[in-house]
């Protein structure tokens, strides 16, 4: 945690997924659970009304990610499942962000930690894909938005669980690929919160060990 920070500045709203919940511990972060995945029009009213009420906070993390994603080719893919691995999450990413917008103080930074294959290991991964440059797009908005009374608004794109288990070459030029959340991803979290990152806003930063 950057120095002078406490839980109480730093708020991760996050997805309940085990991972989700594990970056609020690497950061010392207070967690605020948004709808699972998929969740339908009241839920998410019910949580933009909770962010409201809810003291501005100067430091806002995202992780809006899904249980246990699966691999699978594009061709053979259902509706359903293309409902499920990327129309709902780019609601979610949507939703979240205007939430992420509203609780954030003027000054602050507002940082999303979005899930992104590598284009070199993307092949089972076309709605991650999509749904990852959209995420990154959305944050660009806010960024443009939310500048006017100094919020700045960034993205770490990391593999996670979307790392093959068998690289294409060539390898990254880090052997820790895909890397730790506690370690590489919280790190470069907490590098665009900081102070020394208060020039930087729009922009996304890769935590993937080189794989880009």
């Amino acid at each position: 945690m950057a120095m002078g920070a406490s839980a109480l500045d730093t708020i991760v709203l996050g997805t309940p997924v085990d991972e989700a919940r594990a970056l609020a511990r690497a950061l010392s972060a207070s967690w605020l659970e948004l709808p699972p995945m998929g969740a339908g029009d009241a839920d998410w009213q019910a949580i933009r009304e909770r962010v409201t009420s809810h003291a501005p906070c100067p430091r806002v993390v995202l992780a809006v990610w899904c249980e246990a994603p699966r691999p699978g080719p594009f061709v053979s893919m259902s509706p359903d499942a293309w409902l499920a691995r990327c129309e709902a999450p780019l609601i979610a990413w949507s939703v979240a962000l205007g939430c992420a917008a509203d609780l954030c103080a003027d000054e602050g930074s507002i940082v999303a930690v979005i899930e992104a294959p590598n284009s070199l290991d993307a092949s089972e991964w076309v709605p991650e894909s999509g749904v990852s440059d959209a995420a990154q797009a959305l944050v660009r908005s806010v960024a443009h938005a939310e500048g006017p009374r100094g919020v700045r608004a960034n993205a770490v794109t990391a593999p996670l669980r979307l790392a093959p288990s068998q690289l294409v070459a060539p390898a990254p030029p880090l052997d820790r690929f895909p890397g730790e959340l506690a370690d590489e991803v919280a790190g470069a979290v907490e590098m665009l919160l900081s102070p020394w990152a208060s020039g930087i806003t729009a922009r996304t930063l890769a935590a993937d060990c080189g794989r880009a």
